[in-house]
């Protein structure tokens, strides 16, 4: 099935707060835009996000490059 260019996909998933931004940080100097989504059973009801994990996102039509600036070094298959 094709990728829409929109919809988003998961590149990725930090163990912290301070390694989401930091990949966040390298797309956008890049011109890719990234979300950041925290993923916390205790995070609807506003509990501390110190056990949660971070999901990082960009739009399908950027996955590959922003694989490749993260490091991801098989990016044949995107």
């Amino acid at each position: 099935m094709a990728k829409n260019d929109e919809s988003l996909v998961l590149i990725g998933t930090a163990e912290n707060e301070l390694e989401a931004n930091v990949w966040r940080d390298i797309l956008e100097k890049d011109g890719i835009g990234a979300f950041v989504k925290v993923k916390s059973p205790l995070a609807v009801l506003g509990g501390s996000p110190l056990l949660a994990a971070y999901e990082v996102f960009v739009k399908a039509s950027d996955e590959q490059r922003a694989r490749w600036l993260l490091g991801d070094q098989d990016t044949s298959e995107y």
